[in-house]
């Protein structure tokens, strides 16, 4: 009841402070040096709202902090942006029933509705359906399980039974959640086997499912990401690109943003490291002392039956998915090479990727490796065409809760650029004199703290991407090029990586969950006996990372160097080797 309590106290005053702060925005109050004219359609001045634009990322936050719920609390800071905005067009003379009707006809026609009809969301949309039905197609036939069967049994001790985990982590690349629920359930008896406690299984499923989705080329999260920045790229070009960024676009920040994504990369370096050195601290290490104390087997989810299926089955469709992706990103760039030759003009291998179109080579790929995999599993008579279908289908529902929550984040997203969010977030830095410099390091701590508080990497992205863009952007316009761009890219980056981070600590997020019931690990145990590693590797990535980096403009992977060796020095200082377990003592 508090809960709801709360949030009917953050419509009330959302509604009781519109009027004052919309006859403010109406007002025709000049727009600050480093902004331009509002979006179109808007007739007053959303800058004229000051600091008050955070207002519905910030409801939403709060809101999801007090009640844990995330659709509901997006929901309600997409109703906050809706009515600011109505009031801004509308102007000061509203009547109460003309401001609710409003708000709710923008927030639904205008944020949500536009949300799921613009073309580049719904090519994510889709996509994202399809890699879903893919690997519910895939899964149902014991091919994905297979897949990771074979490199399973090359594990016959500890060392070797946590470096497979983290193996299996990598190969199941494509999805965050495919991840959990394939590498946990299949690696959970063999860890018991081999003395390796539940807590440490659930901290490697959870540490290799979305740091490797999220710099993965293909997946899931990709056309998510690209979709992020691409927003707030739009928003940039809107108003005037800075020289820097002429020639940036959304898959060339992209990727160039992977290696300043130091807490994923180092995430990952973590758990080879301890399964290699096969030293503990924290709470892991009482755990990995007593394997058998921290079991949920009442939570497990029960394995496929994988007799008959075979690893070609997995295989198949994510190397179908790998090529036709790889080859429609690409044709552009032959087609544009065969005409630059022809008139005798340079055309450097860059430029493949300037001419294409990341969305619907995502999309063609995914169509490609879903017909695939149903093709395979009905041709080889592992399913019937009827048990194929259900398959895609519930593979498909599995990722319906994120697609709600995607939208909403995109909606929520679309209101803060209306209100015109990052130039005011950015006029106000350039007048406090903020340094680029640091603008990596402060995106990762912000990212971090909001994706803790909701639960959702997903949902922080979308909220605060476009906003770091478009920041970004602003603090580098007067800046070369060879200074601005590192830290363009560190600061995406940042945003990204922080997310992740966040979400991992966090005992509401939807991974974190989901990597302790694949692991029959109970939540609480996953998140004490994570949150030391998680911390330890984020300090190393922002002292060591964006620090180092941004402030001392260092390569980035001399930062990834340097932070890796960090981690190893820390283990062996304060690490302590697990004692070995009954039975175990080929190392």
């Amino acid at each position: 009841a508090w809960q709801w309590a709360i949030l009917a106290l953050a419509v009330l005053g959302a509604a009781a402070a519109l009027p004052a702060l919309a006859q403010e925005a109406a007002a025709p109050t000049a727009a600050p040096a480093a902004t331009t004219a509002p979006a179109a359609g808007v007739t007053g001045n959303p800058e004229a709202y000051g600091g008050w634009t955070l207002a519905p990322a910030l409801v939403a936050i709060v809101c999801a902090v007090a009640t844990r719920q995330v659709i509901p609390s997006l929901l309600l800071g997409i109703l906050v942006a809706g009515g600011m905005m109505y009031r801004v067009e509308a102007g000061a003379g509203v009547g109460a029933w003309g401001l609710m009707l409003g708000t709710a006809q923008r927030s639904i026609e205008t944020y949500i509705v536009g949300a799921c009809t613009d073309s580049g969301h719904v090519k994510v949309i889709v996509f994202t359906l399809i890699i879903g039905g893919m690997v519910g197609v895939v899964g149902a036939s014991g091919g994905t399980r297979a897949l990771v069967n074979v490199i399973a049994r090359h594990a016959s001790n500890s060392r070797r039974g946590q470096f497979t985990a983290w193996l299996a982590g990598l190969v199941v690349f494509f999805d965050d959640y495919a991840n959990s629920m394939i590498v946990g359930p299949t690696m959970q008896p063999i860890c018991d086997r081999l003395g390796i406690s539940r807590a440490k299984l659930a901290y490697i499923v959870d540490s290799t499912a979305a740091p490797v989705a999220s710099i993965a080329l293909i997946g899931t999260w990709v056309g998510t990401e690209l979709q992020y920045i691409g927003d707030g790229l739009a928003d940039v070009a809107r108003t005037g690109t800075p020289p820097f960024l002429a020639k940036v676009d959304a898959w060339q920040a992209f990727v160039y943003s992977i290696p300043y994504r130091f807490y994923a990369i180092l995430a990952i370096v973590m758990v080879l490291l301890i399964a290699m050195t096969r030293r503990e601290f924290g709470a892991m290490r009482g755990a990995e002392a007593d394997p058998a104390a921290g079991r949920d087997d009442s939570r497990l989810l029960e394995p496929v039956d994988d007799a008959g299926g075979h690893w070609t089955h997995a295989a198949i469709p994510i190397l179908t998915l790998v090529g036709v992706t790889m080859t429609v990103l690409v044709w552009p760039g032959f087609v544009a090479r065969h005409a630059a030759l022809t008139a005798g003009e340079p055309f450097p291998v860059q430029k493949f990727f300037e001419h294409a179109d990341s969305y619907n080579a995502i999309l063609y790929g995914a169509f490609a490796c879903a017909a695939v995999a149903l093709l395979i599993a009905v041709g080889t008579r592992r399913l019937t065409l009827t048990a194929g279908t259900d398959a895609l289908t519930g593979g498909m529902a599995r990722v319906f809760p994120a697609i709600v929550v995607l939208v909403l984040a995109w909606a929520l997203s679309a209101g803060s650029v209306d209100l015109h969010v990052g130039q005011v977030v950015s006029a106000w830095l350039i007048e406090k004199g903020f340094s680029l410099n640091w603008l990596p390091l402060g995106v990762f701590t912000c990212a971090a703290f909001v994706s803790f508080a909701t639960g959702t990497s997903w949902g922080t992205m979308g909220i605060l991407c476009p906003m770091v863009v478009r920041i970004a952007a602003d603090l580098g316009a007067n800046m070369p090029a060879a200074e601005a761009l590192p830290l363009f890219y560190g600061s995406v980056g940042g945003v990204l990586s922080g997310a992740i981070f966040g979400d991992h600590c966090s005992p509401i997020s939807d991974t974190t969950v989901l990597s302790a019931i694949a692991s029959g690990c109970p939540l609480g145990t996953h998140v004490w006996t994570q949150l030391p590693y998680a911390f330890v590797t984020a300090f190393v990535a922002m002292g060591l990372g964006d620090t180092l980096c941004s402030k001392f403009e260092h390569s980035p992977w001399i930062g990834q160097a340097v932070g890796a060796i960090a981690l190893v020095v820390i283990l062996y200082v304060f690490g302590r080797r697990v004692p070995d377990a009954p039975g175990d003592t080929a190392r």
